[in-house]
């Protein structure tokens, strides 16, 4: 008596429920933001410019914007990746003769400020940050890094490695 039984009204109206709102899903317009990929191949060390970029369409906010002006590439990035922040590096150029230092300065000093570090004698030197100091998701704090002049350098050197520095920053 199988030819008797009820047909499954039911599950068809669950199926064709789920084929409409995938064809709405599909054809409706979501929000999107341009979002850098790299047109080539990019190595290591190579400053980001407009002629190795491609911008691409993304879901708005699924991938945090980086910022390009003047970062370069820390690892290499193969033609198509995403350019993230986690693949960037920005830097202040220094002057000739001048030496980037890591010290602990404060978090959201931004790259290219002057800060003044002060020694235990009194004395003081000014530098300029080159990459700001961060810390990863677990809160660890790591470094940033400052260029000071020739004549200084070595001084705040091996006065950052026993953390007898005293910095200033400027607003």
């Amino acid at each position: 008596m199988l030819w008797l039984t009820r047909p499954p009204y039911l599950r068809w109206f669950a199926a064709g429920a789920i084929v409409l709102a995938a064809l709405a899903w599909d054809v409706s317009e979501r929000q999107s933001d341009s979002f850098p990929f790299a047109s080539t191949e990019i190595s290591a060390g190579t400053a980001i410019t407009e002629d190795l970029i491609e911008w691409r369409q993304v879901p708005e906010g699924a991938i945090p914007e980086p910022y390009l002006l003047g970062a370069s590439a820390t690892t290499d990035i193969n033609a198509g990746d995403p350019i993230t922040r986690s693949v960037l590096s920005r830097t202040e150029p220094l002057p000739d003769g001048w030496w980037s230092i890591p010290i602990e300065i404060p978090n959201g000093v931004p790259i290219g400020a002057i800060i003044r570090v002060v020694f235990p004698d009194g004395r003081a030197a000014i530098g300029v940050v080159t990459s700001p100091a961060s810390s990863d998701g677990f809160g660890v704090p790591s470094p940033g890094t400052v260029g000071f002049p020739q004549d200084v350098a070595d001084i705040v050197a091996q006065l950052a490695a026993t953390d007898s520095l005293v910095i200033l920053v400027e607003q």
